[in-house]
């Protein structure tokens, strides 16, 4: 059978239209690229969306973070393209499949640690004052972002089935 007639079947018994995934993959793509080109920015010295007083190039762990997130936003982006580009079907279905959804656990384990901070501040338990502005920047900002990649990641993907990542490498 034809990959991308059996990813439409697989993506409609999962639910998900082809060009819900499809939609979801390019978002993916755009978010880590995104994601990549703001690295670039704080690592290049702007402080624009960074907590008062942070600065990438002042704070080593940051700095060795935004060295190697800015490669890795990028393979994530080709990766999220390939699960829609013609070129992504000359790829190994087992690297796609372990690429995208190590892509998606990676960023929701990220921003789990917020979903607490989230919950008590939509319960009333806690409010903003009860952050200070890194909590503020990571439960507002920061984690968020992490969230909506991992759900566009794991969005794009849904629905492909084993059946299309083993085609894929025909």
């Amino acid at each position: 059978m034809n990959t991308a007639i059996q990813a439409d079947a697989d993506s409609r018994a999962a639910g998900l239209s082809h060009s819900v995934r499809r939609a979801a993959a390019y978002a993916a793509a755009t978010w880590a690229t995104t994601f990549s080109a703001v690295h670039l920015y704080w690592l290049l010295g702007g402080r624009a969306g960074l907590p008062a007083g942070l600065s990438v190039r002042g704070n080593t762990p940051l700095l060795i973070i935004d060295i190697l997130a800015i490669p890795l936003c990028a393979v994530a982006a080709a990766l999220a393209l390939a699960l829609v580009r013609p070129w992504g079907t000359r790829l190994p279905g087992r690297l796609l499949t372990v690429g995208v959804w190590g892509t998606t656990a990676l960023l929701l384990l990220h921003a789990a640690p917020s979903v607490p901070d989230w919950a008590a501040l939509a319960a009333g338990a806690r409010t903003t004052a009860d952050l200070d502005a890194l909590g503020r920047f990571a439960t507002f900002l920061y984690e968020p972002f992490f969230m909506a990649g991992g759900l566009l990641f794991a969005l794009a993907f849904r629905g492909r089935g084993a059946k299309a990542t083993q085609h894929s490498r025909s």
